[in-house]
């Protein structure tokens, strides 16, 4: 009877460390990321809006030792930084920019003995922008088209005329590229690294591109 019991035992306590070992391999072909941080405009968004924050996450796949491909989302907020014309009422305008890409990645997480080390990605994907007006904002008659109004959301007649009287809300989307570099300090006998990154984005907006620099900062696993 208790032979029968101890054998079970015996046989899961020696299995035990190969299911481990196995659960360690996984996890070493794993990445992740998270962070935040600012995200600045560059010409000719940066004729529209301003400095704000951004937020990124996302997951992936490590190849080799020096390569990897991850999945991202990112954030950006894109504040006004002008007036539309001369307006009848002053609008509360919201502009935000989501972001669905993949990324190749090229990392040396040492360099030689040290904590400290490098990566350069590049990638692109799929770019949401979306103009909210919570008020209701009135272009005067005979307005003539620019530009900004194409970026609120605004049409404009074959004329050369803003057609459209008033706008809430209008989305967009557009693919994009983007690629960057970053520097991490890994964490003593973890997998863990602190990131500081900066990457060029280049939207294809209908009329006119979303160009913006974020820099970023958070924690890596890979």
């Amino acid at each position: 009877m208790l032979r029968g019991t101890v054998a079970p035992i015996v046989f899961l306590y020696a299995a035990w460390p190969f299911g481990l070992n196995a659960q360690v391999q996984d996890l070493r072909t794993f990445n992740f990321n998270v962070g935040g941080g600012l995200s600045v405009p560059l010409n000719p968004t940066a004729r529209y809006v301003g400095v704000n924050g951004n937020a990124t996450t996302g997951v992936g796949a490590n190849l080799s030792k020096h390569n990897s491909v991850e999945g991202d989302f990112l954030w950006i907020g894109l504040p006004p930084n002008r007036s539309l014309a001369r307006p009848i009422y002053t609008p509360n305008v919201s502009v935000n920019l989501f972001g669905l890409t993949g990324e190749y990645r090229f990392h040396i997480d040492g360099i030689g003995e040290s904590p400290f080390g490098f990566y350069l990605l590049a990638g692109g994907g799929w770019y949401y922008r979306y103009t909210s007006i919570a008020r209701r904002f009135v272009v005067p008659r005979f307005t003539v088209c620019q530009p900004i109004y194409n970026w609120w959301g605004f049409a404009c007649s074959a004329d050369g005329y803003v057609s459209s009287a008033d706008s809430g809300s209008h989305g967009s989307s557009a693919g994009g590229a983007n690629g960057g570099v970053g520097f991490t300090i890994r964490f003593a006998h973890t997998r863990w690294k602190f990131f500081a990154e900066s990457r060029y984005h280049y939207v294809w907006s209908s009329y006119v591109p979303t160009t913006f620099a974020p820099v970023t900062f958070g924690l890596r696993y890979n």
